[in-house]
């Protein structure tokens, strides 16, 4: 481990002059918990592995994704991803600084010296946002300790990439504890001719005016590839985008070119006022986002998945009263999907007539530190196995739950079977076992009488009856997203409505599956060798 620390004494540039950069942005400070410290020195670094999905430069990986999805989303896919460099250049260290700001009543104040330990950051910042558990007072300018301040950060190693976002506690006794021990052996007083406190000028925002449009205005909160490659693209089409939000100042940077107000701040600022949110964000958000903006006369428009736990659910439901019911969109992309529109004229079904569905779902294994994988985001049913479950009920006109059962398999597989009242039954298994060639896979059976739809990585179709082959037929899967927006976007324009209420059904199952695959889960840790059968839910 000593080998992958950097104990090199570096200076930082220097935190107290202006930055003139026109996309360089300060990381968002919560004002409630966090310090913001200008760096004078980093004593020590390591690098945060595990947190992002960095694929291997491959000729062969473009020529297999060209085949399947075309050129122009490729390009969007590379472009997006040659961008993300900087962001996964995250490093986790040990330095000295200077308070610049703190919460009211907070241990340091404004001016202070501190020794700091930085989970998660970009390793060339002059001012770092930093919970207020990270930092340690000392009485002077410390001076370098560097293998001292090598070892404590050994000691912490396992806290790297520690996110407040996440869900997971910190041991801050623990960190206080080496931050202590090292800002004791080294500090020396502070000297008439070191350099004052003076007046920072913070920048977690770059306003821009983006001048008049005919298009309604619209707000895009997270910058992840998603919303890179699918988002953007096709929103600008229909709204003028005001602003961004993104937590991350490193993928803002990619966004200097659209010429949009960009923030850091996870929350809407006072003064902004859009008639349409695209909500993108780390899952636990979503639910919160989209009922600020119902309550603020918008449209709310969320990714996968809507909540995350049922207390989230319940308050956008207690929201969603009057007009703000109709102003809510859920982007499940299979809805928008031509094969959709196929299978539903294939199977020859009326409205809530039985659709019975068979799922085998491929996911890519995930970097152990990625923030799916965050207590806050929740099990892979909630990261991504919302979307089969929504289909489900989707294409049974949302039929009531008649019962609903989940069994946790090996590491985080998971079989899921769910009855509706029309007697529809869904079996669907999510594994990331398998090859990682394409990224995501499955294979969807859709059945009713004689009729078979099956549907393979959301581009081959094919249906059959008893007799004969009704319909073959091979899509791009990326035109589904492209349908959805154009969807969505239209229908906003022109004021009408959103989904209907009845359509959130499949959050609430998710959620009672979710509940049960956790306490099956803990039953499972506390009991060696247990393999009980399938956990029945309460619908």
């Amino acid at each position: 481990m000593r080998a992958a620390l950097n104990p090199t004494f570096r200076v930082s540039a220097d935190p107290f002059h202006r930055d003139t950069s026109t996309t360089t942005l300060d990381a968002w400070r919560n004002p409630a918990t966090d310090v913001r410290v200008g760096v004078d020195a980093w004593w020590a670094q390591m690098p945060v592995f595990g947190q992002f999905i960095v694929r291997e430069r491959s000729a062969r990986m473009v020529w297999n994704y060209l085949l399947r999805i075309g050129p122009v989303a490729v390009f969007r896919k590379i472009r997006s991803r040659i961008g993300e460099s900087r962001r996964n250049r995250k490093v986790a260290g040990i330095g000295v600084g200077r308070i610049l700001d703190a919460p009211l009543g907070s241990a340091v104040g404004i001016g202070d010296t501190v020794v700091f330990f930085a989970p998660n950051h970009s390793p060339d910042r002059p001012r770092l946002s930093l919970d207020a558990r990270l930092v340690w007072r000392i009485d002077g300018i410390a001076a370098e300790p560097a293998r001292e301040s090598t070892d404590v950060l050994c000691s912490l190693k396992d806290l790297a990439g520690w996110s407040p976002y996440a869900g997971t506690r910190l041991d801050e006794d623990r960190v206080r504890a080496s931050l202590a021990r090292l800002a004791g052996k080294h500090s020396i007083p502070r000297s008439a001719s070191q350099t004052p406190m003076c007046r920072v000028e913070v920048r977690e925002r770059i306003e821009r005016n983006t001048g008049e449009s005919h298009k309604p205005t619209a707000v895009l909160f997270g910058l992840g590839n998603y919303a890179k490659t699918q988002i953007l693209p096709h929103v600008s089409r229909h709204f003028a985008l005001r602003a961004i939000h993104e937590l991350d100042p490193d993928q803002l940077v990619t966004a200097a070119h659209l010429g949009t107000t960009l923030d850091t701040s996870p929350e809407p600022r006072q003064d902004e006022d859009y008639a349409a949110w695209f909500i993108a964000g780390y899952h636990h958000s979503h639910a919160d986002l989209a009922a600020r903006a119902l309550a603020n006369g918008a449209y709310a428009i969320v990714e996968k998945p809507l909540a995350t736990t049922r207390e989230q659910f319940s308050h956008l439901q207690s929201v969603m009263t009057g007009a703000a019911a109709h102003r809510l969109f859920t982007c499940f992309h299979k809805r928008y999907s031509r094969l959709t529109e196929w299978a539903l004229a294939d199977l020859a079904v009326s409205r809530g007539d039985a659709v019975d569905m068979h799922c085998l779902v491929y996911e890519i294994p995930l970097p152990a530190l990625h923030w799916y994988n965050w207590p806050n985001s929740g099990s892979r049913l909630v990261s991504n196995g919302c979307h089969w479950l929504d289909y489900f009920l989707f294409m049974n006109d949302f039929a009531p739950v008649a019962s609903c059962l989940v069994r946790p398999m090996r590491g985080s597989d998971v079989l899921v079977s769910v009855t509706l009242q029309n007697s529809a039954q869904l079996a669907l298994s999510i594994t990331d076992s398998g090859s990682p060639r394409l990224g995501v896979r499955d294979v969807i059976d859709c059945r009713t009488g004689d009729v078979t739809a099956r549907m393979v990585d959301s581009t081959y179709y094919e249906a059959e009856t008893s007799a004969r082959v009704v319909r073959r037929r091979r899509v791009n899967p990326m035109h589904a997203y492209r349908r959805m927006y154009d969807t969505i976007c239209r229908r906003i324009v022109a004021g009408e409505q959103g989904d209907a209420v009845a359509s959130l059904a499949s959050t609430g199952v998710m959620l009672d599956l979710e509940d049960e695959l956790c306490a099956a889960g803990a039953a499972r840790n506390t009991a060696s060798g247990h393999h009980g059968g399938l956990v029945p839910s309460q619908s």
